[in-house]
């Protein structure tokens, strides 16, 4: 499964606390490794760090300038004192013409094919971001779940639980992400099927997903709109966040 993937990826949201609202929409992702960039830049139609159709520019990801697997083993060095050489896959959407808005990229840390960390890079549109650091083991690979830390959306509150369920075939992986309280349920996911990387494919999915990367910042300023007129409670964004890391 730990190859190189263009993927195929329905996004899907549904609330059902305090209203009901449901949308999902279909984008591009690329799933590579970050280390051995030398295989990505073989293509035409997709680089890294320069200007094409589709790009992956390394300098959206992190906290930094500069290389990107680094700055990933050493905080886990950092925090998790680790010794291994270890293989990180990025899931992700590349940019479109120079483009591009990620809710969310995700990061698999591996050692000889199994994946011991996975990391959440989590964006807002006020241009925050923050990275949730999650040790995996056999228990709670599949399931685990994460503190909310960074104001995603002004119609959920801070004081959540994020619980994620991953799910990775040798076709895909499936993403589970609900966001649940008391008083709030946002169940949403990824469905992400994977496509042979080759420019044909590459080439292919640019007519099928025309604009897939402007689309996903208008639809989240579109249902923002929606949930409105539903009399969806607005919670004000009240401080800047300050600590762009949590672990656990």
């Amino acid at each position: 499964m730990l190859n190189n993937y263009l993927c195929d990826t329905e996004v899907y949201h549904s609330r059902h606390l305090p209203f009901k609202n449901y949308f999902n929409y279909k984008i591009c992702s690329i799933f590579f490794d970050i280390k051995k960039t030398e295989k990505i830049n073989v293509f035409k139609f997709l680089s890294i760090n320069k200007f094409n159709i589709f790009s992956i520019n390394f300098n959206d990801y992190g906290n930094m300038k500069g290389n990107l697997y680094s700055f990933i083993i050493n905080k886990l060095k950092k925090k998790y004192n680790i010794k291994k050489t270890y293989t990180i896959h990025l899931l992700t959407s590349p940019r479109f013409f120079g483009y591009i808005f990620n809710p969310i990229s995700i990061y698999f840390v591996s050692y000889k094919k199994k994946i011991e960390y996975i990391i959440y890079e989590v964006r807002n549109t006020h241009h925050e971001k923050h990275m949730y650091f999650k040790k995996l083991n056999l228990k709670n690979i599949k399931k685990h779940s994460i503190n909310k830390r960074l104001y995603v959306s002004p119609f959920l509150k801070m004081n959540l639980k994020y619980f994620f369920s991953v799910i990775l075939k040798k076709t895909g992986i499936k993403i589970m992400i609900n966001a649940l309280s008391k008083k709030e349920r946002l169940y949403t996911g990824m469905n992400i099927k994977f496509v042979i990387l080759n420019d044909k494919n590459l080439f292919l999915m640019a007519l099928k997903r025309l604009f897939y990367a402007q689309k996903i910042i208008i639809m989240i300023h579109f249902q923002a709109i929606k949930i409105l007129f539903k009399k969806g409670k607005f919670n004000f964004k009240n401080k800047t966040i300050k600590n762009n890391f949590s672990y656990s």
